[in-house]
Formats: C-alpha cells, structure tokens, sequence
C-alpha cells in the first residue's frame, strides 16, 4: 500500500476525513489504494498484482460516498 500511496494512487480519501476511511482495515484500504494505483497507471504498463496480494474483480466496490475509480 505504501509503494501505491507513494506512486501516485489516491490515497487522501483513506485518511481519517476521506469517504473511504471506514471500514478502518488494511484490506479496505488496500483495495482502495491499489484500485486507484492501478487505474492512473495502466496506461504506462503497470500491473494490478502487488506481488500476489491483489486480484481483478469484475463488480464495482464502490459504497456509500466511497466511489472506485474505473477510468
């Protein structure tokens, strides 16, 4: 989570006062980080693996005012 936070992800709206803080745990924010990793650098060849941590799904995540991006 820290290589996506620090390599452009969106990682503001997972502190404390973003809409996709709660629920409070690793793997939401994990999944939030690594989605919107994935969907700025796709384009350049990146991956969504995160060494075995990550998976593609094909639903949206996305609740309450906390929305994915899909760009």
């Amino acid at each position: 989570m820290d290589y996506a936070c620090g390599s452009g992800a969106d990682c503001d709206s997972i502190q404390p006062s973003g809409p996709c803080f709660r629920p409070d745990t690793m793997i939401a924010h994990a999944s939030y980080a690594f989605n919107s990793y994935w969907q700025r650098a796709k384009s350049n060849g990146a991956t969504c693996d995160f060494g075995g941590t990550a998976m593609l799904i094909t639903k949206d995540p996305s609740y309450g005012g906390c929305h994915y991006s899909t760009m």
